[in-house]
């Protein structure tokens, strides 16, 4: 998904590609369009801050850098946002594939899952005939085409994963030009005491951070920092990786510990698989609608912070119902699907956030990092959830657990 969105889309269509400006766009903007797909030169000379202009000439370089960053951030929000609907989509697609050959056909779990081996061979297929002859053509073609900047050198054009991690000097410099833009933009008092830490501790970090990064033929910004440059870096996306480790390992407790052990009796082992079916199957609705609304709306980092709290609240209270039974029926898909909704918006909104924070050349690094959270929250709740499910099972005076609950 990430080489068909760095390689493939930038060619296809200029309006929906990474750093692609429409020509009026370019206009307005007083931007060549003829540099519109080399990231290098998003920040140029033309809109650097110098200390020879006034304060005029600072602001509207500085509004033109804002303007510029606004609209490759958003086309890149829109490729993520596609890319966490279709996840969303496989969630829904998987569990009717298992009820359509193990209920409607009769197969065994077993038989439905070697099944699926086929889609491996069809993504194969499709990547090799379609995609990769694609990419390849397109980097045959971008190769021979450079763009002259205004500093009178050229400038390839190749639209590849690995053009999105350069660093320039045009880019450093435009980095002081974001800075200055998002603490202008900051100054209506609207901004959360979080975002702010956020912005001096994570931002300006990175940035001095990059700058010590001398090699200007580096494909990667991260390439030159020590392993612990790396770690310290890694760490300070912690505005991002808390929430999707907290909200992904709150559901995935609730998925396989919880949800596992309730059924309409709860003595009914049909009943108990029952409820784990459908319940997930709710989940992965919600999950679907929520990661499709990535171009509707950007959550701010405090809201990014609420909903992981929300989806912890929401694990306590099927926890206590599936011991006390207060709420024992199937209206409990409602909480469900709201579980879903929790975890698939912090989902699309925290890479969302990722992306436009993170410097240009350290966002692809940063996404690949922020990514670890959630597999390390599924990790951990996996592993949890035998004990959750064995606790409940304690309290309803049912066999059958995995592990003995540890209380």
């Amino acid at each position: 998904a990430g080489k068909f969105d760095s390689v493939i889309l930038p060619r296809l269509a200029s309006t929906d590609s990474y750093w692609a400006i429409s020509e009026n766009q370019a206009e307005d903007s007083g931007y060549n369009a003829s540099q519109q797909n080399d990231p290098e030169n998003l920040f140029t000379e033309e809109y650097e801050l110098s200390g020879d202009g006034d304060d005029t000439d600072e602001t509207e370089s500085e509004e033109k850098v804002g303007k510029l960053m606004k609209q490759g951030t958003v086309q890149q929000r829109k490729s993520i946002t596609a890319f966490s609907s279709g996840t969303g989509l496989a969630g829904i697609v998987g569990y009717g594939y298992k009820a359509l050959f193990s209920e409607l056909l009769g197969w065994g779990l077993s038989s439905t899952l070697w099944s699926a081996i086929l889609f491996a061979f069809a993504y194969w297929v499709i990547y090799l005939k379609g995609l990769y002859a694609l990419e390849v053509s397109m980097q045959q073609d971008t190769s021979e085409q450079s763009n002259v900047g205004i500093d009178g050198a050229a400038h390839p054009t190749v639209a590849s994963e690995s053009s999105l991690l350069v660093k320039s000097e045009n880019e450093v410099s435009g980095n002081s030009s974001v800075r200055n833009y998002r603490q202008n933009n900051n100054k209506d008092g609207n901004t959360s005491a979080l975002e702010m830490v956020h912005t001096d501790a994570v931002q300006s970090d990175v940035v001095q951070r990059s700058e010590t990064i001398s090699s200007t033929d580096s494909t990667d910004a991260s390439s030159d920092l020590t392993s612990f440059e790396r770690f310290k870096l890694v760490l300070s996306f912690w505005p991002y990786t808390i929430p999707l480790f907290t909200v992904y390992a709150a559901e995935y407790m609730l998925q396989a510990g919880v949800w596992s052990a309730i059924g309409f009796p709860v003595t009914s082992a049909s009943a108990r698989a029952q409820f784990y079916h459908y319940s997930n199957w709710t989940y992965q609705a919600g999950v679907f609608l929520s990661r499709s609304s990535g171009n509707m709306w950007t959550a701010s980092v405090r809201i990014l912070w609420l909903m992981p709290f929300l989806q912890v609240v929401n694990l306590y209270f099927f926890w206590m119902n599936s011991i006390h039974h207060f709420w024992y029926n199937y209206s409990l898909l409602l909480p469900c699907f709201f579980a879903g909704l929790l975890g698939g918006g912090v989902y699309v909104q925290g890479f969302s956030r990722v992306n436009m924070d993170m410097p240009l050349h350290l966002r692809e690094f940063a996404i690949a990092s922020v990514g670890v959270a959630d597999s390390l929250g599924i990790l951990i709740a996996d592993v949890l959830s035998l004990f959750i499910q064995s606790c409940i099972y304690k309290q309803n005076n049912l066999g059958g657990a995995v592990v003995n609950c540890p209380y």
